[in-house]
């Protein structure tokens, strides 16, 4: 695999033409909706096809992976396309393999989606896919859950060999993060106790494979009741057979401060989760200036720490699929 970056007075032909491949394999392979305006600093993938297949009539896509011994899930990877439509179509070609470089090792991912998300997006996506979070249950201080219309994602990750994960956040009523919310959790014994009864009762339920705890913005005199918090969810779900993964703040240093920060304790939440998530990402935001989501070095800095307290196999790295159009000139 080459990752080519568009230079000025390039076109996908003199790309294509560069690495000895077709435009129509470059446009494919890119999902390129504009092939005809490529932008300067664009990165194209360029793959080099190992075997392919010519569908024939009556081909199907499990007949096609038993016939050359491959998972299905490796052809919608290899195809993508192939989730925005019922079924095959004779005289198309699939890519089966692609020639491949050194394999340095095995790959976790775990995607976020709503329950509107489009459902083409999401097919086309599941093949990629250890973990889908399910965003997400709310609850009351009581312990009483806020559930969401899941049951049909849940159904898509499982048919597609995926293992649905629900996530649990704090918030209130406007959609956003309430340490308000958390706070009276963490202080009311009883409604906690309740509240993971009612996680443990929901995941058997839905047939979900764990938890994702996302608390954000969490007080930081909190902080050693939301480590007791996920501790207790962890000894409940753990001896059911089933995960507890974190989204944690995208912290440099172990006493950063910030109320985003300082509740999150990466050592003793990673010591206890099965997964964490970094959340490197949101540099760049509606309401601040023109800059990179998800600036290089900024994420690398919090890698460097968090691979430095937590086990690095724990660690999963948060990448942005959105982007952002901010209005210019930027006034602050």
């Amino acid at each position: 695999m080459i990752i080519h970056v568009v230079q000025p007075g390039e076109t996908i032909g003199s790309i294509a033409e560069q690495y000895g491949v077709t435009q129509e394999r470059l446009i494919t392979d890119n999902e390129l909706p504009n092939p005809d305006n490529l932008v300067v600093g664009q990165s194209i993938v360029v793959l080099y096809t190992d075997v392919t297949h010519t569908v024939d009539e009556g081909d199907t896509l499990f007949g096609i992976a038993q016939a050359y011994n491959v998972d299905p899930d490796q052809i919608l990877r290899n195809n993508p396309w192939i989730a925005e439509r019922e079924g095959l179509v004779p005289g198309e070609l699939l890519v089966i393999s692609f020639q491949r470089d050194e394999i340095l090792g095995n790959l976790v991912t775990n995607g976020y989606a709503y329950p509107f998300i489009d459902r083409t997006v999401l097919r086309k996506t599941l093949p990629f896919l250890t973990y889908l979070s399910l965003f997400n249950y709310g609850f009351t201080p009581e312990g009483e859950l806020i559930p969401i219309d899941d049951e049909e994602l849940i159904q898509l990750a499982r048919d597609y060999g995926v293992a649905p994960l629900m996530v649990l956040a704090p918030m209130d009523a406007q959609g956003a993060f309430s340490n308000e919310i958390a706070h009276a959790m963490f202080i009311n014994t009883e409604g906690q106790n309740r509240l993971i009864e009612n996680i443990l009762t929901n995941i058997q339920t839905k047939n979900y494979s764990g938890l994702d705890i996302d608390f954000e913005y969490v007080l930081p005199e909190d902080r050693e009741l939301f480590i007791n918090f996920i501790t207790s969810v962890k000894n409940t779900l753990e001896p059911e057979g089933y995960i507890v993964t974190v989204a944690l703040a995208p912290k440099t240093s172990g006493e950063q401060p910030g109320l985003l920060y300082q509740a999150h304790d990466y050592p003793a939440i990673g010591a206890i989760a099965d997964l964490v998530l970094l959340m490197t990402y949101e540099w760049g935001y509606t309401f601040g200036p023109p800059m990179a989501t998800a600036p290089l070095a900024s994420v690398r800095r919090v890698l460097e720490y968090g691979s430095s307290v937590i086990d690095p196999d724990k660690i999963l790295m948060g990448m942005p699929n959105y982007a952002y159009d901010w209005p210019l000139p930027f006034i602050r």
